[in-house]
């Protein structure tokens, strides 16, 4: 009994020697994360001592990082050219002339010719670009044939004749000026036909018929793609003078990585083309392209 006693006893005595538990605190979220930033503060703040700045930050709200899109990469095609002939659309032969170049030249028609409509269809059944050749006003006060834009013109009339122009034929995969040197330089107008083009997904080339000119400017603007004319190739419509301007433009498509050239369907023109134009990427080192891929080259940029 006395034994039994004695070990109760001892029980009681090792059980009281015991630390009570203790009450487990709580934390709330902002302690934890202080706690958490004191312990393992981010790389960005490593070294900058305090992390109350990196909770004003955090509390404040960052601009999520977009995630990195890395362009894939393409081999260099070289120097690249491409041609542009105007004033497309009187005469059926020297349409046909462009389209069955060796090369993808692109056809600028102008509005309500006899041909428009044929030729258009004819260049893109053979993948040629087609573009709409819209007259501007002129400051020499030329003539510019039907479906004209003038300085000064109604904004109803405006809008009006565009459209016109813009329906008159199709497909239609972009627009460049036909004169223009006066209107060109007005940038409430460039504006407006910028409008246009836009709506309609169209690219824009630029003469470039005045320095002054707006248009790349109010295309820029309106979110339009466009480009501007490098070199005329029949400004004097002399084979020589041809011949000359041609290497100009291979001159620039070297030293730029790509050129853009505008010629018109004079006989000079198209026959020197026809002579220069195969095997000129074994030649010269330039390779002659579709618009839209200088387009395309410029935007993936």
């Amino acid at each position: 009994m006395r034994l039994l006693l004695f070990g109760l006893l001892a029980l009681l005595a090792a059980c009281s020697d015991a630390p009570a538990p203790a009450e487990i605190p709580t934390r709330d979220a902002e302690t934890e994360l202080q706690i958490e930033l004191q312990e393992s503060p981010p790389p960005a703040l490593a070294g900058r001592g305090d992390s109350a700045d990196w909770m004003a930050i955090e509390h404040a709200g960052w601009p999520e990082r977009p995630a990195e899109v890395l362009a894939p990469v393409l081999p260099d095609p070289g120097p690249v050219l491409a041609i542009i002939i105007d004033d497309v659309g009187h005469a059926y032969a020297q349409g046909r002339r462009i389209i069955d170049m060796p090369v993808p030249i692109a056809l600028a028609i102008l509005p309500h010719t006899q041909f428009a409509q044929r030729l258009a269809q004819e260049a893109a059944e053979a993948g040629r670009t087609v573009m709409l050749h819209q007259p501007m006003e002129n400051g020499a006060g030329l003539d510019i044939g039907p479906g004209g834009l003038y300085s000064g013109m109604p904004e109803e009339e405006f809008d009006r004749v565009l459209r016109d122009n813009l329906n008159s034929f199709v497909p239609i995969q972009g627009l460049n000026n036909h004169m223009g040197s006066r209107l060109t330089a007005e940038r409430e107008p460039m504006d407006r036909l910028m409008h246009h083009l836009q709506g309609r997904q169209l690219f824009f080339i630029d003469s470039r018929t005045t320095a002054a000119t707006q248009a790349a400017f109010a295309a820029e603007a309106a979110g339009v793609r466009h480009l501007s004319r490098d070199q005329f190739l029949d400004h004097v419509r002399e084979p020589q003078a041809i011949a000359a301007a041609f290497e100009q433009g291979l001159r620039l498509a070297r030293q730029n990585g790509q050129a853009l050239l505008i010629g018109h369907p004079y006989p000079e023109t198209l026959d020197y083309l026809e002579r220069v134009l195969p095997e000129l990427e074994t030649r010269e080192g330039v390779q002659v392209v579709g618009v839209e891929e200088l387009l395309a080259r410029k935007y993936a940029r």
